[in-house]
This record gives structure tokens, C-alpha cells and sequence, in this order.
């Protein structure tokens, strides 16, 4: 099974402000896929350490890193920032992407959402990637998402913008990680136990565990022991 690891990048979800639904959305798609997730992180939009999670997730030779966030044309949007230092990469325009950049701002100009269609610096920001990077369409929004091939890994930068990630995610990653998986499906079920304080049911549950390794079983107890 592929180690797959999340990095969301934002100082909003350190602070409290926005809450991380893009961490568990990933898990629970990429779960439904076969898979895993074995680690999620969050740091704040800062170069240093969006780059010390990024090489210290390499170093658990993670198969595929996804991180979410800070794609943007704002000062604070840094990920790809932080992805180049990483891996020792230079910033670079791409031109793939830029054209991506382009006709969408176009399109807006076109259905007057903008009032005249330009290339800003701030719109060159978002096709400004490591590289040797590979520019992902968004269907939904303006800034390109980003796949890179780093020796034996797969990074894929995501925007944080819940409709975008999830547009991309499902028609550009899912299908990757398919193929990693291979035929390998996940099967679940629940039963419920009435009537028995968790404390008693939990040697039951050891019992089915030392047997069966590749299963794993969660309780998930109803209030308190001893209450109704």
C-alpha cells in the first residue's frame, strides 16, 4: 500500500479561523480508494516551514504528498515557494501554465466578471511554479494545481479552495492514485452492541485483532460508562 501524507497550508486553520474540511475530505476519498492516509500536517503560510514539511515528509519516503493552500496571487499564498526550497528547485514561469492562467482571465473578461482581460503580475504569480513541474487544469477556479515527480515520489499541490480541491482531486489525483493501488478495495461494516461499558468489550476486540491482522477495529462508545 502507497504511504500517502497531507501538508494544508494556511495561518487561517492555525489560528482557528477556518476549519480543516479539506484534510478530511482528502482522507475519507482517498480511504474509499484502498488507501490510508498515515499522516496530516498544518503550518502556516511560511517558506521555512512549509519546506521542513515538505522534505521531512520525503524523508519518511512518502509515495504521494498532498499539499493544499496557499496557490494564490496574494503575498501570503507561499507553497509553492516552500515546494521549490524543498527540493532545491528554482521558481520558474511555466509556460503550460501560464497559458491556463491566461484563458481563464480571459473567459472572465469575456462573461464581464473583469472589467478588461490583463497578465498581471499577480496572475503570473499563480503559473510561477518549481521546476520540472507539471501544471494540473482546475476546472473551477484560476490558479493551476501542480504535480511534481521527485525521485521515487509523487507531490501534488492542491488550491485550498474546497470546490477547486475537490474538482481536481477527483478528475486529476483520484486516478493516480488508482493506479498505484492497483485492485486493492477497502470492505467495512458496523455493529452495534447495546448494553456493554466499553472497558468489557475491549478484550473482545484485542482478541479479534491479534487474529485477523489486517483488520481494524474502532469502538465508538455512546457517553459514559455506566450511563444509558
Amino acid at each position: 500500500m502507497p504511504r500517502i501524507e497531507i501538508i494544508c497550508v494556511g495561518n487561517e486553520l492555525l489560528m482557528g479561523l477556518t476549519v480543516n474540511t479539506n484534510a478530511s475530505w482528502l482522507s475519507q476519498e482517498i480511504y474509499k480508494l484502498g488507501c490510508v492516509v498515515a499522516r496530516h500536517t498544518v503550518v502556516g503560510d511560511d517558506v521555512d516551514c512549509i519546506a521542513e514539511a515538505v522534505k521531512e515528509s520525503l524523508k519518511r519516503r512518502t509515495d504521494l504528498l498532498i499539499l493544499t493552500g496557499g496557490l494564490g496571487p496574494t503575498y501570503d499564498d507561499k507553497t509553492l515557494e516552500g515546494v521549490a526550497k524543498a527540493l532545491s528547485r528554482r521558481l520558474e514561469v511555466n509556460e503550460q501554465a501560464l497559458k491556463q492562467v491566461e484563458a481563464k482571465y480571459r473567459e472572465l473578461a469575456e462573461r464581464g466578471v473583469i472589467a478588461k482581460f490583463e497578465l498581471t503580475p499577480t496572475r503570473v504569480k499563480m503559473a510561477t511554479l518549481p521546476s520540472k513541474s507539471i501544471p494540473i487544469r482546475n476546472p473551477v477556479g484560476t490558479a493551476p494545481a501542480v504535480m511534481i515527480n521527485y525521485k521515487a515520489s509523487k507531490i501534488f499541490c492542491l488550491p485550498g479552495v474546497p470546490d477547486e480541491m475537490k474538482a481536481i482531486f477527483t478528475e486529476s489525483v483520484a486516478p493516480i492514485i488508482k493506479q498505484l493501488v492497483g485492485d486493492l478495495s477497502v470492505a467495512e461494516g458496523c455493529l452495534e452492541v447495546k448494553n456493554l461499558p466499553e472497558s468489557s468489550l475491549a478484550p473482545i476486540l484485542d482478541k479479534v485483532v491479534e487474529k485477523r491482522r489486517g483488520v481494524y477495529l474502532k469502538s465508538h462508545p455512546r457517553g459514559f460508562e455506566g450511563s444509558e
